[in-house]
Protein backbone atom coordinates (compact mmCIF):
# COMPACT_ATOMS: atom_id res chain seq x y z
CA UNK A 1 0.00 0.00 0.00
CA UNK A 2 1.89 3.47 -0.70
CA UNK A 3 0.53 4.64 2.48
CA UNK A 4 2.83 2.34 4.16
CA UNK A 5 5.91 3.27 1.52
CA UNK A 6 5.42 6.64 2.26
CA UNK A 7 5.42 6.50 5.76
CA UNK A 8 9.18 5.04 5.58
CA UNK A 9 9.77 8.16 3.60
CA UNK A 10 9.36 10.61 6.65
CA UNK A 11 12.88 10.20 8.49
CA UNK A 12 14.47 11.48 4.87
CA UNK A 13 11.77 14.31 4.23
CA UNK A 14 12.47 15.84 7.56
CA UNK A 15 16.25 15.88 6.94
CA UNK A 16 15.78 17.56 3.97
CA UNK A 17 15.33 20.90 5.33
CA UNK A 18 13.09 24.10 4.79
CA UNK A 19 12.04 25.98 1.95
CA UNK A 20 14.63 28.82 1.32
CA UNK A 21 12.06 31.34 0.44
CA UNK A 22 10.43 33.98 3.21
CA UNK A 23 7.11 33.22 4.11
CA UNK A 24 4.55 35.69 4.98
CA UNK A 25 0.63 34.59 6.49
CA UNK A 26 -2.16 35.43 4.09
CA UNK A 27 -5.78 35.70 3.75
CA UNK A 28 -7.66 34.21 1.58
CA UNK A 29 -7.90 36.41 -1.28
CA UNK A 30 -11.69 36.70 -2.54
CA UNK A 31 -12.49 36.06 -6.47
CA UNK A 32 -14.73 38.37 -8.74
CA UNK A 33 -17.61 36.91 -9.58
CA UNK A 34 -17.50 34.88 -12.99
CA UNK A 35 -14.14 34.13 -12.52
CA UNK A 36 -12.65 31.76 -15.20
CA UNK A 37 -10.43 28.84 -13.89
CA UNK A 38 -6.63 28.95 -15.04
CA UNK A 39 -3.91 26.30 -15.92
CA UNK A 40 -1.15 25.60 -13.50
CA UNK A 41 1.50 23.56 -12.94
CA UNK A 42 3.47 23.20 -9.54
CA UNK A 43 5.89 20.96 -7.84
CA UNK A 44 6.90 20.10 -4.19
CA UNK A 45 6.24 18.33 -1.22
CA UNK A 46 3.16 16.63 0.64
CA UNK A 47 2.94 15.67 4.24
CA UNK A 48 -0.42 14.20 5.75
CA UNK A 49 -1.49 13.64 9.48
CA UNK A 50 -3.81 11.49 10.09
CA UNK A 51 -4.66 10.81 13.58
CA UNK A 52 -0.98 11.18 14.43
CA UNK A 53 0.30 9.14 11.85
CA UNK A 54 2.15 11.27 9.52
CA UNK A 55 2.81 10.82 5.76
CA UNK A 56 5.45 12.21 3.27
CA UNK A 57 6.06 12.35 -0.38
CA UNK A 58 6.89 15.04 -3.38
CA UNK A 59 4.48 16.20 -5.58
CA UNK A 60 3.96 17.36 -9.36
CA UNK A 61 0.89 18.15 -10.28
CA UNK A 62 -0.76 20.02 -13.88
CA UNK A 63 -4.01 21.22 -13.50
CA UNK A 64 -6.55 22.74 -16.38
CA UNK A 65 -10.34 23.48 -16.55
CA UNK A 66 -10.94 19.84 -17.42
CA UNK A 67 -8.07 17.90 -16.70
CA UNK A 68 -5.32 17.30 -13.38
CA UNK A 69 -2.54 14.68 -13.41
CA UNK A 70 -0.91 14.02 -10.04
CA UNK A 71 2.25 12.64 -9.65
CA UNK A 72 3.32 11.21 -5.82
CA UNK A 73 6.90 10.96 -5.88
CA UNK A 74 9.83 9.77 -3.34
CA UNK A 75 12.73 12.46 -2.59
CA UNK A 76 14.46 11.06 -5.83
CA UNK A 77 12.24 11.91 -8.26
CA UNK A 78 10.69 8.09 -8.33
CA UNK A 79 6.33 8.26 -9.12
CA UNK A 80 4.92 5.52 -6.78
CA UNK A 81 1.24 6.77 -7.53
CA UNK A 82 -0.57 9.07 -10.16
CA UNK A 83 -3.89 10.32 -10.76
CA UNK A 84 -5.35 11.25 -13.39
CA UNK A 85 -9.02 13.62 -12.83
CA UNK A 86 -11.08 14.16 -16.40
CA UNK A 87 -14.80 14.89 -16.96
CA UNK A 88 -15.01 10.59 -16.77
CA UNK A 89 -13.82 10.33 -12.90
CA UNK A 90 -10.67 9.69 -11.50
CA UNK A 91 -8.01 7.10 -11.96
CA UNK A 92 -5.25 6.12 -9.55
CA UNK A 93 -2.08 4.17 -10.40
CA UNK A 94 -0.72 2.64 -7.49
CA UNK A 95 1.33 -0.70 -6.80
CA UNK A 96 0.75 -1.96 -10.24
CA UNK A 97 -3.06 -1.32 -9.76
CA UNK A 98 -5.76 0.77 -11.22
CA UNK A 99 -8.57 1.71 -9.13
CA UNK A 100 -11.51 4.51 -10.49
CA UNK A 101 -13.89 6.56 -8.70
CA UNK A 102 -16.46 9.43 -9.73
CA UNK A 103 -14.62 11.65 -7.44
CA UNK A 104 -10.65 12.21 -6.30
CA UNK A 105 -12.52 12.23 -2.60
CA UNK A 106 -14.03 9.18 -2.61
CA UNK A 107 -11.32 7.44 -4.36
CA UNK A 108 -8.53 8.78 -1.78
CA UNK A 109 -10.24 7.96 1.13
CA UNK A 110 -10.96 4.66 -0.24
CA UNK A 111 -7.77 3.77 -1.24
CA UNK A 112 -5.36 6.13 1.30
CA UNK A 113 -7.43 6.28 4.10
CA UNK A 114 -7.82 10.20 3.92
CA UNK A 115 -9.68 12.36 1.11
CA UNK A 116 -7.96 14.52 -0.58
CA UNK A 117 -9.71 17.20 -1.74
CA UNK A 118 -8.50 18.18 -5.46
CA UNK A 119 -12.24 19.65 -6.36
CA UNK A 120 -11.82 22.67 -3.72
CA UNK A 121 -7.97 22.37 -3.39
CA UNK A 122 -7.12 23.67 -6.78
CA UNK A 123 -8.31 27.09 -5.69
CA UNK A 124 -6.86 26.55 -2.58
CA UNK A 125 -3.62 26.27 -3.72
CA UNK A 126 -3.73 29.72 -5.36
CA UNK A 127 -4.70 31.43 -2.12
CA UNK A 128 -8.26 31.91 -3.07
CA UNK A 129 -11.84 30.21 -1.39
CA UNK A 130 -13.45 27.76 -3.97
CA UNK A 131 -15.87 30.05 -5.78
CA UNK A 132 -18.95 27.37 -5.65
CA UNK A 133 -19.30 26.85 -2.03
CA UNK A 134 -19.68 29.87 1.09
CA UNK A 135 -16.71 30.34 3.40
CA UNK A 136 -15.73 32.30 6.28
CA UNK A 137 -12.32 33.30 7.82
CA UNK A 138 -11.28 33.13 10.81
CA UNK A 139 -10.08 36.31 13.61
CA UNK A 140 -6.30 35.46 12.48
CA UNK A 141 -7.58 35.39 8.56
CA UNK A 142 -7.56 31.85 7.99
CA UNK A 143 -9.94 30.24 5.56
CA UNK A 144 -12.86 28.11 6.84
CA UNK A 145 -14.79 25.81 4.00
CA UNK A 146 -16.25 23.17 3.04
CA UNK A 147 -15.35 21.91 6.92
CA UNK A 148 -11.68 22.75 6.14
CA UNK A 149 -9.77 24.80 8.00
CA UNK A 150 -6.71 26.82 5.48
CA UNK A 151 -4.23 28.28 6.13
CA UNK A 152 -2.40 30.16 3.33
CA UNK A 153 1.23 31.40 3.43
CA UNK A 154 2.99 33.67 0.19
CA UNK A 155 6.22 34.09 -1.10
CA UNK A 156 7.26 37.22 0.34
CA UNK A 157 8.93 38.25 -2.71
CA UNK A 158 5.83 37.32 -4.65
CA UNK A 159 2.62 37.55 -2.98
CA UNK A 160 0.86 36.25 -5.89
CA UNK A 161 2.18 32.75 -5.40
CA UNK A 162 1.32 30.71 -1.77
CA UNK A 163 4.06 28.90 -0.79
CA UNK A 164 2.39 26.57 1.64
CA UNK A 165 -1.14 25.72 2.47
CA UNK A 166 -2.33 23.79 5.31
CA UNK A 167 -5.74 22.18 5.38
CA UNK A 168 -6.80 20.53 8.82
CA UNK A 169 -10.53 18.89 9.40
CA UNK A 170 -11.19 16.16 12.13
CA UNK A 171 -8.10 14.82 12.94
CA UNK A 172 -6.52 15.38 9.68
CA UNK A 173 -3.74 17.36 8.04
CA UNK A 174 -2.78 17.94 4.95
CA UNK A 175 0.69 20.26 3.55
CA UNK A 176 1.50 21.44 1.12
CA UNK A 177 4.63 22.82 0.49
CA UNK A 178 4.75 24.91 -3.26
CA UNK A 179 8.34 24.92 -4.23
CA UNK A 180 8.35 25.33 -7.83
CA UNK A 181 5.28 27.30 -9.60
CA UNK A 182 6.22 26.11 -13.34
CA UNK A 183 3.07 27.81 -14.66
CA UNK A 184 1.30 30.22 -12.67
CA UNK A 185 -1.86 32.97 -14.10
CA UNK A 186 -2.72 34.99 -11.31
CA UNK A 187 -7.24 35.13 -11.14
CA UNK A 188 -8.91 38.12 -10.95
CA UNK A 189 -9.56 39.03 -7.44
CA UNK A 190 -11.26 41.96 -5.36
CA UNK A 191 -8.36 42.28 -3.23
CA UNK A 192 -5.42 40.71 -1.89
CA UNK A 193 -5.10 41.24 1.68
CA UNK A 194 -1.74 39.82 3.13
CA UNK A 195 -2.35 39.17 7.15
CA UNK A 196 -0.51 41.09 9.30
Amino acid sequence: MIARWLLLLLPLWLLAGCASFQEVPSTAAPLQPQVQDQPFDVAGRLAVNLDGKGHVAGFDWQHTVDDDQLAIKTPVGNTVASLHRDSHGVTLLADGQQQFASDVETLTERQLGWPLPLANLVWWVRGHPAPQFPYTTTPEGHLQQQGWLIRIHRDAANLAQPRRVELEREGLTIRLVLSDWRQFVPLQTDTVVPAP
